[in-house]
């Protein structure tokens, strides 16, 4: 097979491609695919049995498409055979010859699906996902970076709300006809050459960074637990024990990390005594991240100026909860990733991704289910 080029269908490159435009990418020219769409599964899982040579891949999707959805997924790949799981009278035979399943199956249909190779899920983080499906042999795919290019605006959003005194003030007078000027005991601040600490530099931290930075002229501090290269736009970029010294130097601290053993209550009473008291904290990741009854205390006695949430636990938040009655903060319902692209880009993804498949390529987003990300 012909050596693929770096420039060419890197996870990378496609997915920046897909962050603006939501279209897959094609195969360049002259790149010749592999005949045997079980090559990427056969390195995964030995035990695998081989697809009959020229027979069909026959694909399950647990979620519902629109017909131009499902013509998309089945033009991407040769030999596909794709059946939508909610459309049958019989999904026990579907699951039976399943090779792939597009979806979160869960237990009883991971029994029923023996020929299962590769799952690809609609969710970004796996930490929801059934522990049987991360014990499975199969290989498993998820949508990290498809939905980090809204999330990111929804990041800046709820910054921008504290920063300004939106959500404070302005937003509450304008329900009550009422023009607030000064905005009372609300500072307005702005982001200009400040300092923000992103904890997780995947999808969503590396797209909030760059519109920072580029946009802001912000300074980025960033951890993360894979090794990778520091983008341009960071000014400095550790493994997750630099937290500690990284939260002193902060106007704005991110968490934008997956949900994993080794991040549950990462935010904590600890790191919320090391920030600034002038200093804001977001959260676009899990709220399994964050220890609330810390944060609340934080707030309520002014050790940081605000929070913006789009996550919490649990979700829906009950009316009751402490959180409800802190100052300068402002929640969201676990919404910001939504947008109409949302589907577009996921849909591209998935795309790609059967189109690697039944070219026996790597694939996208390929998930470590022992660290569970």
């Amino acid at each position: 097979m012909k050596k693929l080029t770096e420039d060419a269908v890197t996870r990378r490159n496609f997915l920046s491609t897909l962050a603006v435009s939501g279209a897959a990418m094609s195969l360049p020219d002259g790149v010749q695919a592999y005949p045997d769409g079980l090559a990427a599964a056969r390195a995964n899982d030995s035990s695998a049995t081989v697809r009959a040579a020229g027979a069909p891949i026959q694909i399950v999707c647990t979620e519902r498409l629109s017909a131009a959805e499902a013509e998309q997924i089945r033009a991407a790949g040769k030999n596909i055979q794709l059946h939508l799981l909610g459309e049958t009278s019989d999904p026990a035979k579907l699951l039976a010859n399943a090779e792939v399943i597009l979806g979160v199956p869960d237990a009883q249909m991971l029994q029923a699906a023996p020929k299962l190779k590769w799952v690809q899920t609609w969710a970004a983080g796996v930490d929801r996902t059934p522990s049987e499906l991360m014990e499975h042999a199969c290989q498993l795919t998820n949508m990290q970076r498809v939905f980090a290019p809204v999330i990111a605006e929804s990041a800046i959003a709820l910054l921008l709300s504290l920063t300004r005194g939106l959500a404070q003030t302005s937003i509450p007078a304008f329900g009550e006809r009422k023009w607030v000027h000064p905005p009372g005991s609300v500072v307005l601040d702005d982001l200009y050459g400040k300092t923000i600490g992103i904890v997780g530099m995947g999808g969503i931290g590396s797209e909030t960074a760059r519109r920072l930075h580029y946009g802001f002229n912000m300074r980025v501090l960033a951890t993360d637990a894979k090794p990778l290269p520091k983008p341009e736009f960071v000014a400095e970029l550790h493994d997750p024990t630099w937290l500690p010294e990284m939260v002193p130097q902060v106007d704005v601290l991110m968490s934008a990390a997956p949900l994993t053993k080794e991040t549950r209550l990462l935010f904590n009473e600890a790191v919320f005594g090391r920030i600034k008291s002038s200093a804001y904290f977001i959260n676009v990741s899990r709220g399994g991240l964050v220890d609330q009854n810390a944060l609340v205390k934080a707030l309520k006695e002014g050790r940081i100026r605000g929070a913006g949430l789009d996550v919490t636990t649990p979700e829906p938040l009950p009316a009751d909860h402490p959180l409800w009655t802190c100052p300068n903060l402002v929640i969201t319902p676990h919404n910001s990733g939504n947008a109409p692209i949302r589907q577009k880009r996921l849909i591209a993804l998935v795309t790609e991704n059967v189109r690697r498949y039944s070219s026996g390529l790597p694939l996208l987003n390929v998930v470590d289910k022992a660290k569970g990300y």
